[in-house]
């Protein structure tokens, strides 16, 4: 799989705080999905996060938890590898 990189934000805070980083490998568990994102978007909910208005959000956090894209690892057998899918909310990112 090519080089992962996601939006973390590591403080609340304007735009600037968010910084394009190379986190590490997540493990995917039965019951979820590593999905190879082609798009991502950044919501309301995820600007208020970033503002720090999310007082049960623990920082550095990945945002973009609406997605599309091609299943990379669905251990529970849920998908197949190469579906094309879409998120609206899960997990919060891998560990940065």
């Amino acid at each position: 799989m090519a080089t992962m990189k996601a939006a973390v934000i590591r403080e609340p805070g304007g735009p600037e705080r968010s910084q394009n980083r190379e986190p590490s490998d997540p493990d995917t568990r039965n019951g979820e999905v590593l999905i190879r994102v082609k798009a991502f978007g950044l919501n309301r909910s995820e600007l208020f996060t970033r503002q720090g208005h999310s007082p049960n959000v623990k920082f550095p956090r990945v945002l973009g938890i609406e997605a599309v894209g091609v299943v990379e690892s669905a251990p529970g057998g849920e998908f197949r590898k190469g579906d094309t899918v879409a998120t609206a909310h899960g997990r919060p990112g891998p560990s940065v």
